[in-house]
């Protein structure tokens, strides 16, 4: 009995560490995803769900190629409700589409000035996975072209 009482104590705590160590949901107002794969990114797609749950995408219509990034500021885009949920969805050209919601969710918040980094390498089949960009390694590099409609996300 004492046994199964232990066990039963320490799936509880176990499951509440993994609460407490979840992240907390971003808000931002800026999405930023650097190409750095041997290959083009074209569409790339925002996406949104409203607080009310109501779901709309958006073509933010800049093909990006190798040692290019996208710098989008929502607010001057206009579309996205403020309070939505956002991600983008990359399409590699001849190849596989990559779905940029990652490990939490990320919230528009039209009076944050946070950028969401992500960033995709590799090849056209291998290795190019859209990741999040560690706080240290936020930055475009020397060479990178910036397309969208902001040089904000800097």
């Amino acid at each position: 009995m004492r046994l199964i009482f232990r066990l039963a104590i320490a799936l509880l705590c176990t499951s509440s560490a993994i609460a407490a160590s979840q992240a907390e949901d971003m808000q931002l107002r800026y999405i930023t995803l650097v190409n750095y794969g041997g290959y083009n990114v074209d569409p790339v797609v925002l996406h949104w769900k409203t607080p009310e749950g109501e779901k709309d995408s958006k073509n933010l219509g800049a093909k990006i190629g190798k040692n290019e990034a996208i710098c989008y500021d929502l607010t001057k885009g206009g579309d996205v409700p403020d309070g939505s949920e956002v991600w983008l969805v990359a399409k590699i050209e001849a190849g596989e589409t990559k779905n940029c919601r990652k490990d939490r969710k990320h919230i528009y918040n039209a009076s944050s000035s946070e950028t969401w980094w992500l960033e995709m390498a590799g090849t056209t089949f291998n290795s190019n996975r859209c990741e999040n960009v560690s706080d240290k390694n936020k930055d475009y590099g020397t060479g990178t072209y910036v397309k969208g409609n902001s040089d904000d996300c800097r």
